[in-house]
């Protein structure tokens, strides 16, 4: 779920609800997130996956997001390794929720240079 270190890219998100809902997260991240992610060198993984999240929830579940705020503040991830984070997400609306999420650095074995992949669980209804 995380990418390669100092790479903006983002991955599929996980739905808390159902293999359908999931599948349709992970093809609208994957196209939204990838666009949408303003991120440079830098960045810390984990303010990468809160731009990530605010995007894709705000973008693809037309929920506007005023804040996302994860922790632990994980500074870059290892080489084929998953970071867990836990993040409330604000919406403008004033409800909120807290998401699982996961950020995997995709560089293992014979990859490098492959984006960090971000995953967490969907807003509720």
């Amino acid at each position: 779920m995380a990418r390669p270190h100092g790479r903006c890219a983002s991955g599929p998100t996980r739905g808390a609800t159902g293999p359908v809902r999931r599948a349709a997260g992970l093809l609208a991240l994957t196209a939204v997130a990838v666009g949408a992610a303003g991120c440079g060198a830098n960045t810390e993984a984990y303010a990468e996956l809160q731009s990530a999240m605010t995007a894709h929830i705000t973008h693809v579940d037309h929920r506007p997001v005023a804040s996302v705020s994860c922790t632990p503040h994980v500074h870059d991830t290892v080489r084929g390794d998953t970071a867990h984070l836990r993040c409330v997400v604000a919406f403008k609306d004033g409800t909120s929720y807290t998401a699982n999420a996961e950020i995997e650095n995709q560089n293992s074995g014979g990859r490098h240079n492959m984006p960090d992949l971000y995953r967490w669980d969907s807003p509720p209804n």
